[in-house]
């Protein structure tokens, strides 16, 4: 086993880096510990010398257990004392972060474990991090993946390295690693837990993993190399998807458009749909209603994470939900402030129009009625153009009236419009469109007022 640890390290190049252990006093992180010893030996002892190798272990005493966290920490410290290791440990108040911030207790606990090795691992200025994920362990998580539906990436099961995190031991069985602890008489605690059928990942591995085997006798190693073929597709896969990226998402200042005339000529459309606004928050099960977006009015939209996917036109629109770190906003009906980058609107509804000379530039009236719902409040672009109050239905383009109004160079570009179905309502602060005047009998009327801050 060492040898092939040997091999392992210098296939990833970790002869020459500094590396925590994640040793919990289990069986596999004990051998893991073991292992690393003897390797750290190996390289003192050849050629090459000690070429910057080494190793420390930190122990996570998470007080689930009583006197069994104890034993465990106790177990690690005078291990690394024995073996001349250096030791660090932290102890978790567990059960008080779960009462206070609620949450699984298997993921509190990984989120503290992994938070604290990459605090230690800067603080000691070390490399990275070894847990003792085995090769069972990356079959197991694969079966989880697959069963409850995944992409390309949840079909690599555990990957050797991710970051700052290192996992030698995956080549390596359950069956081999017990081997070699017994052989050397290494001494180790086990997690009663382990035992039980609390948590998904020990019902695949005490009853479906076993069952497949039953009828697959090589199964988990046929799984396990599985895992190396689809890592390596998922790499050729993601080369596509960049490719698609690059050509198709497109950042417009705050925001990121998605020409839909190219987009809707891409194939498979369902895949490469969701992977473009993957990152932006969208799940599977949205990219139905993203399909069927692509052939709706200008104006609808779809809630992602912390953003917001907008058709407009003939583009998908991706702007963040808050609204003053976007650069698409939406107006829904009965919606009473916006707030947007360096200006607030107030709407509110009222009961008739006041006289004409009591309406300034900053004031628009409308016909609710009239109107579709959400609005989208957006900055000009090149191209808008809109029917400017007073001017009956002579078009003319917003650019124009900004020239006109012999507005500066560095203030155009903080310019919003209000657009309603495709078509501008008002240059917000300055003019509206003689299509949206309020007419006579007009029963909802509504009263938007932009005031600009400073």
């Amino acid at each position: 086993m060492l040898e092939q640890l040997i091999n392992i390290i210098d296939r990833y190049n970790w002869r020459h880096s500094k590396i925590i252990l994640a040793v919990s006093g289990g069986l596999d992180s004990m051998a893991m510990a073991s292992l690393f010893v003897q390797a750290k030996k190996y390289f003192a002892q050849s050629p090459y010398g000690l070429a910057g190798f080494e190793i420390a272990v930190a122990h996570c005493n998470f007080h689930l257990r009583a006197a069994a966290s104890d034993a465990d920490a106790a177990l690690v410290q005078e291990w690394c004392t024995v073996n001349e290791v250096q030791y660090y440990s932290k102890d978790f108040d567990t059960t008080t972060v779960i009462e206070a911030e609620g949450g699984n207790i298997q993921l509190v606990a990984r989120q503290l474990r992994y938070d604290w090795f990459e605090t230690l691992r800067k603080e000691i200025n070390y490399d990275c991090i070894a847990t003792a994920h085995h090769q069972q362990d990356s079959v197991e998580t694969l079966l989880m993946n697959f069963f409850k539906g995944t992409g390309m990436a949840g079909l690599h099961g555990i990957l050797p390295e991710q970051k700052r995190i290192i996992r030698p031991l995956l080549p390596f069985t359950k069956e081999q690693l017990k081997t070699y602890a017994e052989e050397i008489n290494l001494e180790w605690r086990e997690d009663a837990s382990n035992e039980k059928d609390d948590y998904l990942r020990n019902k695949v591995r005490h009853h479906l993993l076993p069952q497949v085997q039953e009828i697959f006798p090589n199964a988990q190693q046929s799984l396990f190399d599985n895992t190396l073929r689809f890592a390596e597709a998922e790499e050729l896969y993601r080369q596509g998807v960049e490719r698609y990226r690059k050509s198709l998402l497109m950042q417009s200042g705050k925001d990121w458009r998605i020409p839909l005339r190219k987009l809707v000529h891409c194939k498979p459309l369902a895949t490469i749909t969701y992977e473009l606004l993957k990152p932006f928050g969208l799940t599977p099960a949205q990219v139905p209603d993203v399909l069927h977006m692509m052939h709706s009015i200008s104006g609808h939209y779809i809630p992602m994470g912390d953003y917001r996917l907008i058709k407009d036109r003939n583009f998908f629109i991706i702007t963040a939900r808050k609204t003053e770190e976007s650069g698409h906003i939406l107006i829904e009906e009965g919606q009473q402030q916006i707030q947007g980058p360096g200006f607030d609107i107030q709407i509110k509804s009222v009961h008739e129009l006041p006289v004409a000379t009591q309406i300034g530039p900053n004031d628009l009236y409308l016909n609710a009625d009239q109107l579709t719902f959400p609005l989208i409040l957006r900055p000009w672009k090149e191209g808008d153009y809109f029917y400017p109050f007073g001017m009956g239905m002579k078009k003319k383009k917003v650019k124009k009236i900004l020239i006109d109004a012999k507005v500066p160079l560095h203030e155009k570009e903080h310019i919003w419009v209000l657009e309603d179905s495709k078509k501008v309502v008002w240059v917000c602060g300055m003019r509206s469109d003689e299509r949206y005047k309020v007419r006579a009998g007009a029963q909802k009327i509504i009263h938007l007022n932009y005031c600009k801050q400073d």
